[in-house]
């Protein structure tokens, strides 16, 4: 049997960490990193415990920051790092125009 891919944009695989904060949620700060990353999306890893549904605030070590909603969760078995699908919502940054996200992400499609 063939699967489909439900994926509007293709994921590259990163291994780029980032702090995760989770508003209004006793998760505090965090770390994680990211394990895929698309245009709309991204796959992350952490050993915080999330729930599907949450809003989080994801800050790279780059002059971005991303907005994003928690869409599917797999927890590891023995307690270890969780892995989280995220959608993104607003993706934000402060630098000149040929640093922006978008072609942040796009370089990585290019490699």
């Amino acid at each position: 049997m063939e699967l489909t891919e439900k994926r509007r944009h293709p994921r590259v695989p990163v291994g780029i960490t980032m702090d995760i904060f989770a508003k209004g949620h006793n998760v505090g700060k965090c770390r994680g990193t990211i394990a895929d990353l698309s245009m709309g999306g991204m796959a992350f890893k952490t050993n915080a415990v999330l729930e599907q549904g949450m809003c989080l605030y994801l800050k790279i070590n780059i002059p971005l920051e991303i907005r994003g909603e928690v869409r599917h969760t797999k927890d590891s078995h023995g307690g270890g790092m969780h892995r989280y699908g995220v959608r993104f919502h607003k993706i934000g940054y402060n630098t000149p125009t040929n640093a922006k996200p978008e072609r942040f992400i796009a370089a990585k499609f290019q490699k």
